[in-house]
């Protein structure tokens, strides 16, 4: 076996992103993929969630969030119906190769890579991906970043570029993970073109796709040996937070797109 795919989600099934890219890898490689690695997120007591509000802060923000009622992020049905026009998959592509972990760099999630033996690792929407998982791969862990590296980085790369009224930034990025976020060498670049209309959902959609043809590529690559890297400049370009990602951005990015709609092509 060649591949294990790391994937992250609300839960253990994913989102719509992730099963359209896991399978995208399925399709391409087939039983060369070993294993897709999911975990749920952390169940936290109501004390521990008081706990962390507090020391977060942002009280104006969240009673913003409250009011707003509107998701955080791409709309999750119409991103959907974008990835998958009929029968989307309710549940994680694989079967009996989908196995849930505690997280994705718990002692059970390095001690199965380490019976699996990975050639590469395939990284997609978890939470940052440590050196003890990532070094498992005998060729090399990659990921793929729905934004434009190294302009855009962190998190909602999509989003920004918008918010910005920079459309020449709109785009994905497979690279090799490294300890810095969305830090490491790049394989791949795409762009991701606006069409009048578009909401933040169907760019997110194109990003997946585009992304997910890059990442096979990258990939078979890395497997024929034929792979190449390319440094990124970190001098340049941002890193974002989910807390930047305010409801003014939100209410913002709106205003920019329909803009954006308005403008004569």
């Amino acid at each position: 076996m060649s591949i294990v795919i790391l994937v992250g989600g609300p839960s253990s099934q994913g989102s719509a992103e992730h099963r359209y890219l896991v399978q995208a890898f399925l399709d391409r490689f087939g039983d060369s993929v070993a294993k897709i690695l999911t975990t749920n997120p952390p169940q936290r007591s109501l004390l521990t969630k008081v706990k962390r509000t507090l020391k977060r802060g942002q009280y104006r923000e969240r009673v913003a969030r409250a009011l707003y009622k509107k998701p955080y992020g791409p709309d999750p049905s119409e991103l959907q119906s974008n990835l998958f026009p009929e029968d989307a998959p309710e549940q994680m592509p694989g079967g009996d190769r989908v196995v849930c972990v505690d997280s994705h760099n718990s002692a059970d999630c390095e001690l199965l890579l380490q019976q699996l033996k990975p050639k590469v690792i395939v990284v997609y929407g978890t939470a940052i991906i440590r050196e003890h998982i990532f070094s498992q791969a005998s060729i090399v862990t990659l990921n793929m970043h729905t934004g434009l590296s190294p302009y855009y980085r962190g998190d909602s790369t999509l989003f920004w570029p918008v918010y910005f009224n920079d459309p020449e930034h709109l785009g994905v990025t497979v690279h090799k993970i490294a300890a810095n976020v969305d830090g490491g060498d790049i394989v791949y670049t795409g762009k991701v073109t606006y069409e009048p209309g578009d909401s933040e959902a169907a760019l997110f959609a194109k990003g997946v796709k585009i992304g997910s043809e890059l990442y096979l590529q990258a990939v078979q690559e890395a497997l024929d040996n034929t792979i190449v890297y390319h440094p990124q400049d970190l001098s340049i370009g941002q890193e974002f937070r989910w807390i930047h990602r305010t409801v003014a951005a939100e209410k913002k990015v709106l205003e920019m797109l329909d803009k954006w709609s308005k403008k004569p092509t």
